[in-house]
């Protein structure tokens, strides 16, 4: 079977490692090869093994099987008792040295891979959101990326490159930084940004090569599979051949994917996921945003990702995300740039507005909202606290379907429930709203239910909850998206001819 060229160039360094007359840049070049690729560690050994052999056989000394430019590798004297024969002593000499040879080639690969980066700056850290960066087993606060191997405990990292690449890597992610035109994902996502240049910008994965041509694509690697989704441009994605198979490159443009398997070494088309990677901080001013301020909201929640804090308009209701325990960052894809990331995987814990507009008499609350599972009595929004307040936007601990509790100013408790379980991992619009008469429960610009309802009760300076209850507990599981209050009912027709946009 015929060997592929980086299989018989890297048989060529290791030879030229054992005799003696390997360079500085062949030996540069090895070094990244045993670093990134199992393959060639599993080669490295059996050339030692031969070389190891072949000593034994032909007598000779094991010093010469490991030359100075062998990657800070040494081997030490062993000195025998005296009365042993000296062609056993040899070969126990000799096997002894052989066997120190490959842990110190392994003791080697893993303390380089833990190694704190001290290579040249190719990179400059453009914003930590809630990131734990980790260099070797040191946590990583300077703004520069220098060339080496990183863990992303927690967290979103944007990276920039001074060709105008920008790079957003979410946890949990481990990475290598190579050069200004490489990266190794090891497993994790990232999005890139490619401007004209930075054509040729190169993300690795175990699985394939990715190159690009002026373009925004997303990586995912992990699980012995990778996935490449262009959003806008052109990708080049060059599968990992095995010693067995051929693999073909694959050109991916505009709205693109594939998935390429660690088994078949073959990329084959998937479905574009719009909704899963982290692409930009920014908040577009889509039609849909402009539209909900034309309606003058009370309070007006984009969502945005940002260091610290959920920003409002008008900023006098901001408040602050509420994080815990998890990697991924409280922040995710939303209908509209970014959203809010609640529960599974994420530090995200909702968020709380302890400034928040008064509600009573008339009111809407609108949003979009995408679940990712059904916890029972799990919280969109509330302003109850210690049971005072007017609202609660939850699921139904049995049903798994999303309803509305207000208290009007009788008192009374009214409610409103869909027709259905909520979707999951898929956006839907819900908006609630109460014009002194009657309350209303609609999805997707759809009357679901409405019940009789007088004006809500007055509140005043209650704190408003995200994706909580008050406890901090009751986690929504999803995204919460655009949220909006009015201190008027917005009638169906305003809300069909926004969902129109």
């Amino acid at each position: 079977m015929k060997a592929s060229d980086a299989d018989v160039e890297l048989q060529q360094l290791l030879t030229e490692m054992f005799d003696g007359t390997i360079d500085s840049e062949s030996t540069t070049q090895l070094q990244q090869r045993l670093r990134n690729d199992p393959g060639a560690r599993e080669l490295y050994l059996d050339f030692c093994e031969m070389h190891a052999s072949l000593s034994w056989e032909h007598g000779q000394v094991i010093a010469e099987i490991a030359p100075a430019t062998t990657p800070q590798i040494t081997v030490p004297q062993i000195s025998l008792p005296q009365k042993q024969s000296s062609g056993f002593g040899t070969l126990l000499r000799l096997a002894v040295a052989a066997s120190f040879l490959l842990v110190c080639g392994f003791y080697w690969l893993r303390k380089d891979a833990d190694a704190i980066p001290s290579g040249p700056t190719i990179a400059s850290i453009q914003q930590r959101i809630d990131a734990k960066v980790m260099a070797g087993k040191r946590e990583w606060t300077r703004d520069e990326i220098c060339a080496g191997n990183y863990d992303l405990d927690q967290g979103l990292l944007q990276i920039k490159y001074d060709t105008g690449v920008a790079v957003f890597i979410e946890a949990p992610a481990r990475f290598e930084a190579v050069s200004a035109e490489r990266l190794v994902l090891h497993s994790g996502r990232l999005s890139a940004n490619v401007p004209p240049e930075g054509v040729g910008f190169t993300v690795e994965t175990p699985e394939a090569e990715v190159v690009d041509f002026g373009t925004e694509f997303s990586v995912e690697a992990g699980a012995g599979e990778s996935e490449v989704h262009v959003f806008d441009g052109h990708v080049r994605v060059q599968p990992k051949a095995s010693a067995d198979q051929q693999s073909e490159t694959v050109d991916l443009r505009t709205d693109q994917a594939v998935r390429i398997g660690d088994a078949t070494h073959q990329a084959s088309g998937i479905d574009l996921a719009t909704n899963r990677f982290i692409r930009s901080t920014a908040e577009p001013k889509v039609a849909y945003a402009d539209a909900v301020r034309d309606l003058q909201p009370t309070a007006y929640y984009r969502m945005p990702i940002r260091r610290r804090g959920l920003l409002c308009s008008p900023e006098e209701y901001s408040g602050d995300v509420l994080t815990g325990e998890g990697r991924r960052p409280a922040c995710a894809p939303g209908y509209a740039g970014s959203s809010l990331r609640i529960g599974g995987q994420s530090i995200g814990r909702g968020a709380v507005v302890q400034n928040a507009p008064d509600m009573g008499g008339q009111f809407t609350l609108m949003a979009w909202v995408y679940a990712e599972g059904r916890p029972k009595n799990a919280m969109l929004a509330t302003n109850l606290t210690k049971k005072k307040g007017c609202f609660e936007w939850l699921l139904d601990d049995k049903t798994g379907q999303l309803k509305i509790s207000v208290r009007d100013e009788g008192g009374n408790t009214v409610q409103c429930v869909d027709s259905e379980p909520i979707h999951l991992k898929s956006w839907r619009h819900y908006a609630v709203t109460c014009d002194g008469q009657t309350l209303k429960l609609l999805r997707d610009g759809v009357l679901i239910d409405s019940k009789p309802c007088g004006p809500l009760l007055n509140t005043t300076g209650k704190p408003l909850y995200f994706g909580s209850n008050w406890r901090g507990r009751h986690l929504w599981e999803g995204r919460i998206d655009e949220f909006a209050i009015f201190d008027f009912a917005v009638n169906q027709q305003q809300i069909n001819d926004l969902l129109r946009l």
